[in-house]
This record gives C-alpha cells, sequence and structure tokens, in this order.
C-alpha cells in the first residue's frame, strides 16, 4: 500500500523547473535576458536569443545561455555577476527578452 502510495505521489509531482538566462555581446553592447524556466536545450535558446536580437538590428551577437539549473537563486547570482562584470568593464547593457523557441 505504501509503495503504490508513494508511486502516486511520485506521478502528481510536477517536474521541477531548471532556470538559466542569457547573455548577448556586440562589440560594447550587451544584451541580457531576465531570468525564465528553460524547456529548450541550451544551444536552442542561444540561438533563438541571437536570433532575435538580429531581428531588432543587432550586428553579430555573440548570445550564451549558462547551463539551466534547478536552484534559481543560483542562477539570479549568476546573472547579477554578469552584469555587475560587464558594468564594470564600461559595456552598454540593455535589457532583452528571453529567447521563444519556434518548434
Amino acid at each position: 500500500m505504501r509503495y503504490a502510495l508513494a508511486v502516486l505521489l511520485a506521478a502528481a509531482t510536477p517536474a521541477q523547473s531548471r532556470w538559466t538566462f542569457c547573455v548577448a555581446e556586440s562589440g560594447r553592447d550587451i544584451w541580457v535576458s531576465e531570468v525564465f524556466a528553460a524547456a529548450e536545450p541550451r544551444e536552442k535558446l542561444e540561438a533563438a536569443f541571437a536570433a532575435a536580437l538580429r531581428a531588432r538590428g543587432v550586428a553579430r551577437p555573440d548570445a550564451q545561455c549558462p547551463a539551466p539549473q534547478a536552484d534559481k537563486t543560483e542562477v539570479v547570482n549568476a546573472q547579477f555577476t554578469a552584469v555587475e562584470f560587464h558594468r564594470k568593464l564600461g559595456d552598454a547593457l540593455h535589457v532583452a527578452a528571453p529567447p521563444t523557441v519556434r518548434r
């Protein structure tokens, strides 16, 4: 009985979200997305983020999205560290929407 209850509870528990953000560089301009739940592999997220910036007229954006993690707080801290790093370098920071992957 206990085993059956454990199986039912495990099946009813939603999958834990994995969190990330994206950063793109084009010269001294840096675009940073908000932290978001990643539903796609990071390669697809990076390609979608770069494509969205190119559509906005950004020349040759080099996009990176850290590996998604279960701990959202760690990801927010990593995003803050990235922003502070580029701020100290004197880069121009811009906010960008999270990537949308087309299926």
